[in-house]
């Protein structure tokens, strides 16, 4: 896999005098790494979080590290878990729960050592010692970063996709709300932080599907009581690597066995709708919002489209990386066409954003040379972002009759690439593969099958689209003979 960070030739082994995180004091660490000025041992831990993997690190638990840097609480340290893996929780809890964050700019790379982690549960090993955590009164919120797939009770997926992780999120999540509410506590607020549209509506059918199964009363109880706000989370954060590690012990004298790398921008917009103490956010730039909706809009249409374009288009043309693949000159003025002339016109008011300025921002983040975020990572789980993502700005532009060119190449670029996970199986990234493949073989001759399949029913009805993609495919397909003949 291509580096995600560009830091230079890598060194043979550990500098001296290396400080390991979690056994030697980080005084040790030179003056460029910022380390924290609060106590992290004193930290009160008020959030739950599931599933701690590279992005809630890199997002949501650097707001809550620049909260108690900024000494306006103590109270709202994490609890972390892992729901599918022991690895990243052992990691951590080898290291008191401190991991560094690199944030990289296009001239300029900046590194912090986060303490908010103040306690790790394996809850694969033990899913009780979760539930007690998030049943303790301190817990006032319960954070998700849990994937799309977990919520298949109220989010459309395609079929033949599991639950991505071993334990269910959702039913540890009732489980300690109806330990508090045995207990006659108030509940804790439950915060998705997934990249679906209305996520908080997504969380609160799911536990309310799980509670009104085991108790309807527990269901009302949690109807009543429990609130689930919407969020927009936003940092590019690309897969760490050995490279990166082997550059913070040269550069730093920094030993970290889960790091973090990312952009240096970030975005956190909430629905201020809190059942329990609300931490105090806004404080460190997260926006409080009465309704996140048409900013999920914006950002899941513009940059989680984007990067499936990206993703499928740019890999279609033999690129590696988003930075790779946005030096394309052709490829990057056909996702600047995409956003400023499909997406955007048909997006709803989002309040206090301007979104021409916000595309130009977008264009110039993805082309960080520093931050090369590989294409096959964002190829993954293509059809849960196809029909997250890319699926509804492409809806809106069908249905209006509006500009679609560039939404439709990506469709069947991604059409092309399950097609050509026929003759791989074993190198297939969907989860859907074995009930979208095949479907994808005869795609170039009847694509309305597959668009059933792929959970876009409504969209194989419009002839006019139908048509659009066929004759892609079919271009697609020549193309493949002429290159093999």
């Amino acid at each position: 896999m291509t580096a995600a960070v560009r830091p230079g030739a890598p060194v043979a082994g550990p500098a001296r005098g290396a400080v390991r995180l979690g056994t030697q004091p980080m005084s040790g660490l030179g003056p460029d790494v910022e380390v924290p000025s609060y106590d992290v041992a004193s930290l009160r831990p008020g959030i739950v979080h599931l599933g701690t993997g590279a992005f809630h690190r890199a997002h949501q638990a650097v707001y809550l590290h620049d909260l108690a840097q900024s000494g306006v609480s103590d109270r709202w340290g994490v609890v972390g878990s892992s729901l599918r893996s022991h690895t990243t929780v052992r990691r951590l809890a080898r290291q008191d729960g401190l991991y560094s964050v690199t944030e990289v700019g296009r001239e300029s790379r900046s590194v912090r050592v986060v303490g908010v982690l103040r306690d790790q549960v394996d809850a694969v090993a033990d899913p009780a010692a979760l539930v007690r955590r998030m049943a303790d009164p301190q817990t006032q919120v319960v954070t998700l970063t849990i994937t799309a797939p977990a919520y298949a009770a109220a989010v459309p997926t395609p079929p033949g996709i599991p639950a991505p992780s071993p334990v269910d999120a959702f039913d540890l999540v009732v489980d300690a709300l109806a330990r508090r509410r045995r207990a006659g506590r108030g509940p804790f607020t439950v915060m998705s932080c997934d990249n679906l549209p209305d996520n908080g509506r997504a969380a609160r059918a799911c536990v309310l599907a799980v509670a009104e199964a085991r108790d309807p009363r527990l269901a009302a109880w949690v109807e009543r009581h429990v609130t689930f706000p919407s969020t927009m989370v936003d940092r590019i954060t690309p897969p760490s690597d050995a490279e990166h590690g082997a550059w913070l012990r040269r550069r730093h004298g920094l030993i970290d066995a889960a790091p973090v790398v990312c952009e240096s921008f970030r975005q956190w917009v909430v629905e201020d709708s809190f059942c329990a103490e609300r931490p105090p956010l806004d404080a460190v730039g997260v926006q409080m919002v009465a309704d996140a909706r048409p900013f999920v809009a914006m950002k899941t249409s513009l940059l989680n489209a984007s990067h499936v374009a990206l993703g499928f288009l740019g890999g279609r043309a033999g690129h590696g990386t988003t930075a790779d693949a946005m030096r394309d000159q052709v490829l990057a003025a056909t996702v600047s066409r995409m956003m400023r002339l499909e997406v955007t016109p048909l997006l709803a008011h989002v309040p206090g954003v301007d979104l021409d300025a916000y595309v130009a921002d977008l264009l110039g983040r993805f082309a960080n040379q520093a931050l090369a975020d590989p294409l096959e990572r964002l190829r993954g789980r293509g059809s849960v972002r196809v029909l997250n993502y890319l699926a509804p700005p492409l809806r809106r532009a069908v249905h209006a009759g509006a500009p679609r060119a560039v939404l439709t190449d990506t469709l069947a670029a991604w059409i092309d690439q399950l097609d050509r996970d026929a003759e791989a199986p074993e190198v297939a990234t969907d989860p859907a593969a074995s009930t979208l493949v095949p479907l994808a073989r005869g795609a170039a001759h009847d694509v309305r099958p597959f668009l059933v399949a792929a959970g876009l029913g409504d969209l194989a009805a419009v002839p006019a689209f139908v048509a659009s993609v066929q004759r892609r495919l079919t271009t697609g397909e020549d193309q493949a003979r002429a290159a093999a003949s």
